[in-house]
């Protein structure tokens, strides 16, 4: 199974009984407290997707108080419903850090609850 570089970003939580990761996107998407925190993306080996970094999952009423927290998130660029940062910033680990451990403290602008499908069959 492929590992991602930035795997330690969710070393804070990794221990916690929530936490759980799922392959989302081509990345690893990270759950706990039973929401979607982030997830994790690089580069696909099809080229489908070249972003590296990580989005973070939150509603657009918490981006404003998260980008003034943390300036180097912004919106993705075809996800506008999520924050990203790409690797390649100088702050990423610093930043990336500090989040983990806001999310580590359930901070409740991180995440997003997971969608239910409904079920194929009526009853």
């Amino acid at each position: 199974m492929k590992t991602f570089a930035n795997e330690w970003i969710y070393e804070p939580f990794a221990h916690h009984p929530s936490f759980f990761t799922k392959r989302m996107f081509g990345g690893l998407a990270v759950y706990l407290f039973g929401r979607m925190m982030m997830c994790l993306v690089e580069p696909t080996r099809s080229g489908r997707s070249d972003w590296h970094g990580v989005m973070i999952c939150t509603s657009h009423p918490h981006q404003p108080s998260l980008i003034a927290e943390f300036p180097i998130l912004r919106p993705h660029h075809r996800l506008k419903k999520w924050l990203y940062v790409e690797t390649r910033c100088q702050e990423f680990e610093s930043t990336m850090t500090e989040i983990a451990r806001a999310v580590a403290r359930n901070d409740t602008r991180f995440g997003i609850a997971p969608a239910h499908h409904a079920s194929a069959k009526k009853a």
